[in-house]
């Protein structure tokens, strides 16, 4: 995802975006704690599809990401911004809370779920 990274990489991350889109899942979640860098290509990629998913009411939650580019992701409206997490089981608490909460408007989404 570093710059001098070929564009190949953003393809990857926009497959499996769009992969992950089409599950059911109320939340993707990314894990940059391999990555030192993100490029602005997948930087733009990560603020559309959080968008989309929050029109979707559903999340895009990015894990350990880099500092460098956090601020990206923070000075954004709520619509536009992913969830930044510090850790996966952070991620992991965040799916649970937001999971009970749809599950409290929504009592037949736990009929989706099983």
């Amino acid at each position: 995802m570093s710059p001098e990274a070929s564009s190949s990489d953003e393809v990857k991350l926009s497959r499996a975006l769009h992969r992950a889109t089409r599950s059911d899942k109320q939340a993707i979640l990314i894990d940059f704690s391999l990555v030192e860098s993100i490029s602005e290509e997948a930087i733009d990629l990560l603020l559309a599809y959080a968008f989309m998913l929050h029109a979707q009411d559903r999340r895009l939650i990015l894990c350990h990401v880099p500092q460098p580019v956090q601020h990206h992701f923070i000075y954004l409206d709520a619509a536009s911004q992913p969830l930044l997490v510090p850790s996966l089981l952070d991620a992991i608490h965040e799916i649970e809370v937001n999971l009970g909460r749809n599950l409290i408007r929504d009592p037949e989404q736990s009929n989706r779920l099983r």
